[in-house]
């Protein structure tokens, strides 16, 4: 059994929590993904905001949250880390595996459901609609014994240390933007991001990973896309701002590699600071 993918057919545990993880590009669609998750999700389902669940002192969006502000989150929610959760969204996959990275990092037990929100709905998964019923908050008292076991397993990774690889040839950094962004032929989303790669990266667009139906792919198939195969090989994913990169690392992870890391300011912090080399061209 998968330990970072759930299967719509699996049975489930009593208890278990579904998150909804729903986020779109500034200005990618008609509505925010908490609008639609206020219209619609799978019954029971809480959300997670990764513009709001983030780090407040960092200029970069959505950057990894510390302890507290993700103790917030769940205790607005009235969970603790004991609970087991099941990750999903309504825009193909797109935002689950960051959630689902988010909540490796402390440590809490969490899958992806395959096929998000389609797959669950079409296998008959119950769908509320209309506004969402009231959170059971949990009181403040009570969130410094519940969450005292927490800890952080950080897999970020930060600007310096990616330069370092990127220098020594001695990591395998993948990039999830699509290849005119990485090969700095088509404009970045952000005004004023000069596209291209870090130099020594490799192209490996996040949609490769998927099905047709938005689900990872599996086994042969999955490695057959990877550009390596050697789990022992330590990899770094990125991305535009850290959020696709969370899907490369949800794919190694499926796939058996052990040291995976996640850029977490990606091409928006390495381009933007205007010091870092920039590569063109293929890799």
């Amino acid at each position: 059994m998968s330990t970072v993918r759930f299967g719509v057919t699996e049975p489930r545990r009593p208890g278990t929590v579904l998150v909804d993880a729903t986020w779109f590009m500034p200005g990618a669609a008609a509505q925010t993904g908490a609008q639609l998750f206020d219209a619609q999700r799978l019954a029971g389902a809480v959300y997670f905001d990764i513009d709001a669940v983030s780090d407040p002192t960092s200029a970069l969006p959505h950057m990894a949250p510390g302890a507290a502000r993700f103790q917030r989150w769940l205790s607005a929610y009235g969970l603790s880390a004991e609970e087991s959760f099941i990750i999903y969204d309504q825009n193909s996959g797109f935002a689950s595996a960051r959630v689902w990275w988010t909540f490796l990092r402390f440590g809490l037990q969490a899958r992806i459901l395959d096929g998000g929100f389609a797959a669950a709905s079409k296998a008959g998964w119950q769908v509320e609609t209309g506004p969402p019923p009231p959170r059971n908050e949990m009181p403040d008292a009570d969130t410094s014994d519940r969450y005292a076991g927490m800890v952080m397993h950080d897999t970020t990774m930060s600007w310096a240390d990616v330069l370092t690889h990127s220098k020594a040839g001695d990591a395998l950094i993948v990039d999830a933007r699509p290849a005119g962004r990485f090969e700095g032929r088509d404009r970045e989303p952000r005004e004023g991001l000069a596209s291209g790669h870090i130099p020594g990266s490799v192209n490996l667009p996040f949609g490769a990973l998927l099905d047709a139906d938005g689900r990872m792919k599996q086994g042969a198939a999955l490695k057959r896309v990877l550009p390596d195969v050697d789990p022992a090989r330590r990899v770094v994913t990125t991305c535009g701002s850290g959020v696709t990169a969370a899907i490369l690392y949800a794919a190694f992870a499926e796939a058996g590699f052990h040291d995976v890391w996640l850029y977490d300011g990606s091409w928006t912090e390495w381009a933007g600071r205007g010091d870092l080399p920039v590569a063109t061209g293929p890799a």
